[in-house]
Parts: C-alpha cells; sequence; structure tokens
C-alpha cells in the first residue's frame, strides 16, 4: 500500500511539472491580450482566493503566530511579489525555454543562499555543479538571442535569472518555518501575504488595461495559469514534499524545462539552436549534481 500512495504521487508530480513547463508558452500567448503585469495580478487573486477557500474546506486557518508574522509577511513579498514581478517582466522578453532553463538554476542559488544564511554545510563536491551549471546558463544568455544586451532578449534572460535568484533566497529562508506550520500552510500564508503586497503595486497597469479587448480565449490561458500552474500545481508540490520528502519531489522538476522548450518551439515557434542544447545538458547536470548533495525543493512558475 505504501508503494502505490508513492506512484500516485509521483503521477501527480508529472502532472505538476507538465503544466508548469506549458504554461511558459501559455503565459508568451496571453501576452498578446494582457500586460504582463495585469496578468500576473489577476491570476495572484483568484490563486489567492482559490488556496484560501481550499484551506477553509479542510479546516484550516492561518494562524501564524506573532513573533513570525514578520519574517512570513517579508518572505512573501520575496516570494510572490517581488519574484512574480521579475518573472514576468523577464518572461516577456525572452524565449519561453530559455526562462524555463534559466528559472532551473533555482535550486543552484537556493543552496549557496542557504550556506550564506548559514542553514546548509558547503560540500567540496557541489562546486563541480554551480560551476557547470552557472557554464550552461552563460551559454543559454550568449546564444539564445542575436546579441547579449541590456534590452530584448538579454535583458530577459539576466531577469529570469534574477527571478531564480529570489526563488532561490525564499526557498532557502522559508526552511525554518516548515517544521512549524507544514508545507501547504506555509504556501498559502506566502501566497496571500505577497499577494497582498502585488495587488496596490499593480494598479496603475489594471487601470490602463483594456478588458473589453480581451477574447475568451486569453481568459481561457489566464484560468489556466492561476488554477492549474499555481494553485493545483502548488498544492501537488506541497503534498509531495509532506509524502515523499524534497530529494525525492525535488528531481521530478527537472522535467519542467524540457516540457518548457519542447512547447515554445511547438506553440510558438522558437527553435533553440544548437549551442543551447549544450547549455541545457550543462544546467541540468548541474543542478542534479547540486541536488545529489543537498536537494532543495524548488517549485516553478
Amino acid at each position: 500500500m505504501p508503494q502505490r500512495k508513492e506512484y500516485i504521487v509521483e503521477i501527480l508530480l508529472i502532472s505538476a511539472v507538465i503544466i508548469w513547463g506549458l504554461n511558459f508558452a501559455v503565459m508568451k500567448l496571453m501576452y498578446r491580450y494582457f500586460h504582463p503585469i495585469t496578468f500576473n495580478a489577476i491570476r495572484y487573486v483568484i490563486s489567492s482566493i482559490t488556496m484560501m477557500t481550499v484551506l477553509k474546506a479542510r479546516g484550516e486557518g492561518l494562524r501564524i503566530e506573532r513573533e513570525d508574522v514578520g519574517g512570513i509577511l517579508g518572505l512573501g513579498f520575496l516570494a510572490n511579489t517581488l519574484y512574480p514581478f521579475i518573472f514576468v517582466l523577464g518572461l516577456d522578453k525572452t524565449k519561453a525555454g530559455n526562462a524555463a532553463l534559466l528559472m532551473a538554476l533555482s535550486p543552484v542559488f537556493a543552496f549557496l543562499i542557504g550556506v550564506a544564511m548559514k542553514r546548509e554545510r558547503f560540500v567540496p563536491g557541489v562546486l563541480t555543479g554551480i560551476i557547470l551549471s552557472l557554464a550552461g546558463a552563460a551559454a543559454i544568455v550568449a546564444f539564445g538571442s542575436s546579441k547579449v544586451s541590456f534590452t530584448g532578449a538579454g535583458a530577459g534572460d539576466l531577469l529570469m535569472i534574477a527571478a531564480a535568484v529570489c526563488w532561490g533566497w525564499q526557498s532557502a529562508a522559508s526552511t525554518r518555518f516548515l517544521p512549524k506550520y507544514g508545507a501547504v500552510r506555509l504556501t498559502v500564508s506566502l501566497m496571500v501575504a505577497g499577494t497582498a503586497f502585488m495587488l496596490p503595486l499593480s494598479i496603475p497597469w489594471l487601470a490602463t488595461q483594456n478588458f473589453r479587448a480581451i477574447p475568451p480565449r486569453a481568459w481561457f490561458g489566464l484560468g489556466y495559469s492561476a488554477l492549474l500552474s499555481i494553485t493545483y500545481s502548488y498544492f501537488v508540490w506541497a503534498y509531495a514534499l509532506s509524502r515523499i520528502g524534497v530529494s525525492h519531489t525535488s528531481i521530478f522538476n527537472n522535467v519542467t524545462p524540457i516540457v518548457a522548450v519542447l512547447a515554445g518551439w511547438l506553440l510558438l515557434g522558437e527553435q533553440p539552436s544548437l549551442s543551447q542544447f549544450g547549455g541545457v545538458v550543462l544546467v541540468l547536470a548541474g543542478v542534479f549534481i547540486v541536488r545529489s548533495r543537498k536537494p532543495m525543493a524548488i517549485p516553478g512558475e
């Protein structure tokens, strides 16, 4: 019976990482109708309301202890306000495949930041993985567009690296709250806190968005991103963490960039170069080495 339950969890994880991989292309398609910040604000509001509803249906509440309020709010701002802003603006300026591959660096940054915070112990063998992954990222940025610059695709790639740093930072910092609140309650708490900060900051873009010009298929895409990519997949990830552990769960996220590259190719016509494929191999090999030494649970967008 335990093996069967583990098998079910793995099926759920596969569905989540496929959803995440497709979401990169879906979001870029939806940017034809929504400003990226408007799109982001609406999907986070929908996700927050849905997550709170699910949590209440489970008979749970947020119930954050007073001494942790400041830390949760700060972490929520980092994970679900600053990170999403950087993520959507970066994705708008680069390829869906590039974005997913550069986000795959998150576990590397999580480990390095964890070492800096003295929550992780540096292992010499990890250095090889870090070097490989950073070299792969450099290849993706260098060969993912006609030139590396601070405008256009080059800027988008750099923003995606910054987004990976933000996600890695929150992943490392959240480890101190996980034992007390559990993965599900912490996930919802950070989502609600981040959305509360995000919404007022997004008002200028929400106010200028022409909602009447948005076709039904665009709302369908927004629903996919809000309800499947965030709500469903985050809950699956949290459930998997509680059932099969961090290291086992983290392995599945390596599938996300592969799905994203294929989706970008099929849905957006993004054709990766041979040099980029080399970068893919280096990034995934480096991330695998880092995770095998000290794995971190890093969900994707």
